[in-house]
């Protein structure tokens, strides 16, 4: 099953492009997530759960 599913990835230059786009969308996120401005955002959604009534 394996070997019929791989028979229709012989174009090697749409595969690896498809890598590239996948890893790059990967870094992105985490340069968005670890980026410097969005802590304050970070600390205040952490307390939201301790937060009582507000």
């Amino acid at each position: 099953m394996k070997q019929e599913a791989l028979k229709f990835f012989t174009d090697t230059h749409l595969t690896s492009i498809g890598l590239l786009i996948f890893f790059l969308f990967f870094v992105g996120v985490m340069l968005w997530i670890y980026r410097s401005s969005s802590t304050e955002i970070y600390r205040r959604m952490e307390q939201m759960p301790l937060k009582d009534g507000e």
